[in-house]
């Protein structure tokens, strides 16, 4: 019964979409940033207008089939490829006449961008419906290397292995900045000799204030992140980049800062107290 009801609508699409090959589709394209981070993922916003005075529908029917793609082309005028099997998904897409629709695209999960450089690129829309490709305008960003402030290696602890293994395997936690302008970011990079597990964005320079840092007795990372002069955000992270807990506390007549207990290696957090969401920070 749901097989007759997908070839049914599918039908419908077809013959309410026959003159699409006259339509016409305005498409922009922001990045999240100009600057990024070797191995970070890198995100781009992609909004694309139906000028069309028809649905356009993206669906699995071959005459429904479509696609969101990237042109990316480095300094040297070489293009980046895109990784094979990986696409960003569109099926069930259906954009109404005069409506616009915002697309945030992780392209760094489809395209090959390990590399450093300075990099052009736009987005285009390919449809069986359309005779002619659809492109977004043009922009630049630039990935680096950034540099590293400091970098703590732990053991990985035993419970997280498949297998005891006689020797311990390591990370390495690394706090790195990167530099656009005069802006100055910073992110948190966790890897080994042979690959990175994880690399996040811890925001932007407050001023002189510091990240300051702790690892706990199962190699967890606690992070203390001044976000404004009053606003602290305390981030636990394990081994393989994954963020294991979250809190928000505000300076008062001292300042939030971590300990850790040398006998427990346990991580307290003193000073300051917890922040609440809307009255203390949005």
């Amino acid at each position: 019964m749901k097989s007759k009801i997908k070839v049914f609508l599918s039908l419908i699409l077809l013959t309410s979409i026959s003159f699409l090959c006259s339509a016409q589709l305005a498409m922009t394209l922001k990045m999240s940033r100009t600057h990024y981070l070797q191995y970070e993922t890198i995100h781009a916003k992609v909004t694309i207008r139906n000028n069309s005075g028809h649905a356009v529908v993206f669906g699995d029917n071959k005459r429904l089939q479509g696609k969101l793609l990237f042109k990316i082309i480095s300094r040297q005028r070489i293009p980046r490829g895109k990784i094979k099997d990986a696409s960003f998904p569109m099926s069930g897409v259906i954009i109404k006449p005069g409506q616009h629709k915002d697309f945030i695209v992780p392209i760094s999960n489809f395209y090959k961008l390990r590399q450093c450089g300075t990099f052009r690129i736009y987005a285009y829309v390919e449809h069986n419906m359309f005779e002619d490709n659809y492109m977004s305008n043009e922009t630049s960003f630039e990935i680096n290397k950034g540099f590293t402030i400091w970098k703590q290696v732990v053991g990985v602890p035993e419970f997280m292995l498949s297998k005891k293994k006689q020797q311990i395997k390591n990370r390495t936690y690394r706090l790195a900045g990167l530099l656009s302008g005069r802006t100055r970011s910073y992110y948190l990079v966790i890897e080994n000799k042979t690959r990175v597990f994880g690399v996040l964005y811890l925001g932007d320079a407050l001023g002189e204030e510091k990240i300051t840092h702790e690892v706990d007795a199962l190699s967890n990372l606690h992070l203390m992140i001044p976000i404004s002069p009053k606003i602290f955000v305390h981030l636990v992270v394990d081994v393989n980049g994954r963020l294991e807990d979250e809190s928000v506390y505000k300076r008062t007549t001292t300042v939030p800062a971590l300990v850790r207990n040398p006998k427990t290696g346990k991580i307290y957090v003193i000073g300051g107290s917890h922040a609440k969401k809307k009255r203390d920070y949005r």
